[in-house]
């Protein structure tokens, strides 16, 4: 196996980057495909681990995925369609078909085999709910009852739970002869008779107490819990805070439901991370196996926004034509008053978003960050003044145009840092997206604003 394994993977690419599959490997396959050699298509498929075997089928057509399936139909492990974009996981489920998926449902982690469920549409959902086992069916729609994007919908139901007065070999024993425990599991919980965890114990100081040892003299009381209605993005930042590698969720009655470890986690992490920087950039998650009319259909609705503040501005260039008239220059400067002022504002509500999502910003200090933000704002706003006074004079050749661009100047970009900390923090606090909402606002104003100052000052000076 580790001679095919040589087949498909490249230490580095040119750019220093691990490439997993490489493309001899995917000109091979193809080669394979073409020529319906089945045997050796097998022989460089079977090797494949989950993610690769995904990565590969995201880089083949239609067709072609549907011959490596109907290759590796009976060893098909169906970890890969969690490796899969939203597009090629659906096209893959609808050929094998619910049926075959909800049998293997149960080889799956519960967490695992939940995001499947939940990814589907409601009707295969509907569907495959009625083909798996009633215990399977109870599991799954309690945690359906809780809200999207919550510890419930993130953490593994398999975990290990052992009474306080059990002694470590009792517990040792039951680990290795109790079925469904789970892949992996790093802390032992230890409950009371209503299933509340008292205490829990690394796997870690469990190895190296005698078997004889009490599980009540070796239990940590002072453990972190998570609750199960509690946001997956805040269940990260607990994970990171307190450098967690798994911690229990429990009900509402506090009773001990499931457990999350930290490889769930860091799947939170990117996938916010990946949310907030495509929302920064006005687009929702693209999915390059789509159609192209879906793909436009998702970010047609920001250009819309976008539009709507160009024709903001545009009212307001409108309204003070006849200057602008008077003076070309006008119409070459107050593009950089707008443009410095939106740049600013930006950088301001990428650094608030994280300070808000680390805890640095909070209610009880709201206005030093703000405060900060203006200083710099104010800071950045004098060593751009002097260089723009200098193109003014030089270039321009402008000399009153000077002070009318300094104060416009300096204004908004006061007003993008202020703003930015402000509305970032606002937009949060009443459950919005900042990421989504933050800076098309804020770049509204900045343009407005800058236009309407710098014009407005034009107008009565000159």
């Amino acid at each position: 196996m580790a001679n095919r394994l040589d087949t498909f993977r490249q230490d580095q690419d040119n750019d220093g980057l691990f490439d997993v599959i490489s493309s001899d490997f995917l000109h091979t396959i193809r080669l394979s495909i073409d020529s319906q050699n089945i045997q050796k298509l097998k022989e460089h498929l079977l090797p494949l681990e989950a993610p690769d075997l995904g990565l590969l089928l995201e880089q083949l057509d239609s067709d072609e995925r549907i011959t490596v399936i109907d290759t590796i139909r009976p060893d098909f492990d169906y970890d890969t369609l969690l490796y899969l974009s939203e597009h090629v996981q659906s096209e893959i489920i609808d050929y094998l078909g619910i049926d075959r998926l909800a049998r293997h449902l149960a080889e799956l982690d519960s967490d695992d085999a939940f995001t499947l469920i939940d990814e589907l549409p409601s009707e295969q959902q509907s569907e495959i709910l009625t083909k798996i086992s009633a215990s399977q069916r109870a599991s799954y729609e309690k945690i359906l009852s809780y809200p999207e994007d919550s510890a419930a919908r993130l953490m593994q139901q398999e975990f290990v739970a052992v009474p306080s007065f059990w002694k470590v070999g009792d517990v040792l024993k039951f680990i290795q002869k109790s079925k469904g425990m789970p892949d992996e599991f790093y802390e032992v919980y230890v409950v009371d008779p209503k299933h509340h965890v008292v205490g829990v114990i690394p796997n870690s100081l469990l190895l190296k107490t005698k078997t004889e040892g009490a599980i009540r003299e070796i239990m940590k009381t002072d453990f972190k819990s998570i609750s199960a209605n509690l946001d997956q993005e805040e269940v990260a930042y607990l994970f990171r805070h307190y450098d967690l590698v798994s911690a229990p969720v429990l009900d509402e009655s506090g009773r001990v439901i499931g457990m999350i470890t930290s490889d769930d986690v860091v799947d939170v992490i990117e996938e916010e991370a990946e949310k907030d920087i495509l929302q920064m950039a006005r687009v929702s998650e693209t999915d390059y196996n789509a159609p192209f009319y879906v793909t436009s259909y998702q970010r047609i609705g920001w250009l819309v926004v976008t539009l709507i503040n160009a024709l903001l501005g545009a009212v307001v260039i409108q309204h003070y034509h006849t200057t602008i008239e008077q003076k070309g220059a006008l119409a070459a400067l107050m593009t950089i008053v707008a443009a410095m002022g939106a740049s600013n504002g930006m950088q301001v509500i990428a650094v608030t978003m994280r300070a808000i999502s680390t805890r640095i910003i909070h209610s009880g200090n709201i206005w030093k960050p703000i405060g900060k933000e203006a200083l710099v704002g104010l800071m950045n706003a004098f060593v751009f003044s002097i260089i723009l006074s200098l193109i003014v004079v030089f270039w321009f050749k402008e000399p009153a145009l000077v002070w009318i661009l300094v104060i416009s100047f300096t204004f908004n970009m006061i007003w993008a840092s202020f703003g930015g900390v402000l509305m970032t923090y606002a937009i949060e606090k009443m459950g919005f997206d900042s990421a989504v909402s933050a800076g098309p606002l804020l770049t509204a104003t900045t343009d407005v604003l800058g236009f309407a100052c710098f014009l407005g000052l034009a107008t009565l000076v000159l």
